[in-house]
């Protein structure tokens, strides 16, 4: 994008959202909210990385390497498959009654994951697709060490040296880093406007909501107990299993917005296509939760039960965060 007012604007206001979204994450979290959780669900833990990382790709990558799509798009599929750890994991699963301890502390392994796996995958990928795009591992990885990593390993000094202030400013975040979000998208959709409209055909829109429903039932099938039909409401592994399920299915909105920016900076129908079938994941994965949370009450009753509840000292998620 050409440096206009309003285009500094726009990246403004995405790196915004990047770093306080980063600066929550790590202000809520304390060695006891991921060691635990964690060290309670270890074979999860490898199948989550497993399906984000392998998986997912494979089947979305794979998808885009044989239908003829535009070479941008194809970019934006490569970006938008390599990339999780979204901040807003723990209040998609807060909808559905699930484990949201362990949401927080999975979201956390991810992102630093992606930190790993962006920048070394996407290159080559962006290349084997023939797409034109030839950002260098540098270009990939330092906008997110710079708006992701150092946000979060400062909020997660700050919550060690102090909690209570870290606890107060984590509720305000949220909110805040949502609002970056919303204010973002709209003017980067609004300025490329004209891309945009070139993303409705080719099934390019259909090819979207792919995304959401591969990552969900991907993260569905590959969470013990290994079942394709729904496990029951009082089952004690549901909560973890609805973590697997939004974690596997949700991109990671901050490094979707870096890429945006920097590695694939200069194409702007890529750009479009990464926030739209992200802003896409997250209305449709919303949707699948809160159904599954109003059959969960209809089942169970509305108090969930302790192992879904967020550990004391815990912030309860908000929207964007």
């Amino acid at each position: 994008m050409t440096a206009t007012p309003l285009v500094i604007v726009i990246v403004a206001f995405g790196l915004l959202f990047v770093v306080m979204a980063s600066l929550a994450q790590g202000l809520s979290s304390t060695r006891q909210s991921l060691g635990g959780p964690l060290r309670a669900h270890q074979q999860l833990n490898v199948m989550v990385v497993v399906s984000c990382f392998i998986v997912r790709p494979a089947i979305l990558i794979g998808l885009a390497a044989i239908i003829p799509f535009d070479k941008q798009v194809k970019m934006a599929i490569i970006a938008l498959a390599l990339c999780s750890g979204a901040p807003f994991i723990p209040w998609l699963v807060s909808l559905a009654k699930g484990n949201i301890a362990y949401a927080a502390a999975v979201t956390v392994v991810l992102v630093l994951v992606t930190l790993i796996v962006m920048p070394l995958a996407m290159p080559g990928l962006l290349s084997a697709l023939h797409t034109g795009a030839t950002p260098s591992i540098w270009l990939v990885a330092y906008p997110m060490l710079l708006f992701m990593l150092i946000p979060l390993v400062v909020g997660f000094l700050v919550r060690m040296r102090y909690p209570v202030q870290a606890m107060k400013l984590c509720s305000w975040l949220g909110p805040i880093s949502a609002t970056f979000l919303l204010v973002h998208v709209t003017l980067y959709i609004a300025y490329s406007w004209h891309d945009f409209l070139s993303l409705r055909g080719n099934g390019v829109i259909a090819f979207s909501l792919a995304f959401p429903l591969v990552g969900l039932l991907v993260g569905y099938l590959l969470s013990p107990p290994y079942v394709l039909s729904p496990v029951p409401a009082a089952h004690p592994q549901r909560g973890s299993k609805i973590v697997s399920a939004v974690a596997v299915a949700q991109q990671n909105t901050g490094a979707v917005i870096c890429a945006a920016i920097f590695a694939l900076g200069k194409y702007e129908v890529a750009g479009d296509m990464m926030l739209f079938a992200a802003i896409l994941t997250i209305v449709v994965v919303a949707l699948v939760m809160v159904e599954l949370g109003a059959r969960f009450e209809k089942k169970q009753g509305p108090a969930a039960s302790p192992a879904q509840s967020a550990p004391s000292g815990q912030p309860a998620p908000a929207a964007g965060h």
